[in-house]
């Protein structure tokens, strides 16, 4: 029985009311969270309550207690998304063929990047193996991971590859197999591949105004809930004359490059060959092609994680959804965490320059 049910059935299930209460005296115990935590899924599942349940997973996640929170979103998709074909139980695959499909209420990239891992396990041990995924990713998971078929999602792609198989999985249906805790989720990391020629390209149009590292930058959300640092914080980092930068940023942001330039002076590049909201492959070459990655919490942090580039990952105060309230993650093996722990910006900034002078002494200056 999981550590869960056995809570569970020492009579500690309670009403919503009961729980309300608690949740007024559980803010700094990360125990008596805990306990909160499982009272609330084991309602939510009882009840049947799908968007609850994954609303609390994120929180499971950030704990590091991945069982219990994969466990909520399989159950959760399963009753938003109901599948004709029976769900994968961890048994045999040989001789079967299997479907992966990705499950969020609302479109987050970066978490299906994020949850890619998750295809190489199930890919080795079935006979066939058809993933969905979001268009702009087709060439990237194909490109990552040998022997599978990667389909853009749809309607009638979803029908027809659903005919074809003999499971199906959501990607938290195999973490519920291969991570369950951080030292799992640690060694299921998978690194995404990138087009070699491509990066290759990009570095070679890069090295070509410079000879010192090359630091991506990204700094906008469209969040509204997220805390951004002021453009002009940025400053301590870009005034460091060694480095370039490159712009990894999507949107409209002609303003602010042009407030970095006053920084940067002459070493800040922004790519019109890339467009990082449409080209994923691109996006994903353009950052395999850098030295290092400096971002807040957006796509771009997903991408260079999964990627495997050193990246430092800018925090605020506020907290998330699932990043730890300190690092490391075991999500991303080469991501440091960088908090602001109350500071001004510029001082952060200031650290992130430092961080990089250290460890980046090999580049060609």
């Amino acid at each position: 029985m999981n550590w869960w049910r056995k809570w569970i059935g020492g009579g500690r299930l309670s009403s919503r009311t009961t729980l309300k209460q608690r949740k007024l005296r559980a803010k700094d115990s990360r125990e008596d969270l805990v306990d909160y935590l499982l009272e609330s899924a084991a309602i939510a599942e009882n009840e049947g309550d799908a968007d609850t349940m994954r609303s609390l997973s994120y929180k499971f996640i950030r704990l590091e207690l991945y069982e219990r929170a994969w466990e909520l979103r399989v159950r959760s998709a399963a009753l938003k998304q109901p599948s004709p074909v029976p769900e994968w139980e961890g048994d045999d695959l040989s001789g079967r063929s299997i479907l992966i499909r990705y499950y969020a209420p609302k479109h987050r990239i970066g978490e299906e990047l994020r949850f890619a891992r998750f295809i190489a396990p199930v890919a080795r041990a079935s006979r066939r193996c058809i993933v969905l995924s979001d268009p702009r990713l087709v060439a990237l998971l194909g490109r990552s991971f040998s022997g599978i078929e990667v389909h853009p999602r749809g309607a009638a792609a979803d029908a027809a590859a659903l005919d074809a198989v003999d499971v199906a999985a959501y990607y938290e249906t195999i973490a519920l197999r291969f991570a369950r805790n951080a030292e799992e989720m640690r060694g299921a990391f998978v690194p995404l591949v990138p087009d070699p020629g491509l990066v290759a390209s990009i570095r070679q149009r890069y090295r070509s105004r410079t000879r010192g590292p090359l630091i991506g930058i990204s700094w906008g959300s469209t969040n509204q809930n997220k805390v951004l640092p002021p453009i002009e914080s940025w400053a301590p980092l870009l005034g460091w004359s060694s480095a370039t930068f490159v712009s990894l940023q999507y949107g409209d942001i002609k303003h602010d490059l042009d407030v970095f330039r006053q920084f940067a002076e002459g070493r800040l590049i922004s790519d019109p060959k890339i467009d990082q909201l449409v080209d994923l492959d691109g996006f994903a070459a353009q950052i395999a092609a850098l030295d290092a990655i400096v971002s807040i919490s957006n796509t771009t942090i997903d991408m260079a994680g999964m990627l495997g580039v050193p990246t430092l990952h800018i925090r605020d105060d506020k907290g998330s959804a699932i990043w730890p309230a300190s690092g490391p993650t075991p999500w991303y093996p080469r991501m440091t965490f960088i908090y602001k722990q109350q500071r001004p910006w510029p001082d952060l900034f200031a650290e992130v320059r430092s961080h990089l002078e250290q460890r980046l002494p090999n580049v060609e200056l």
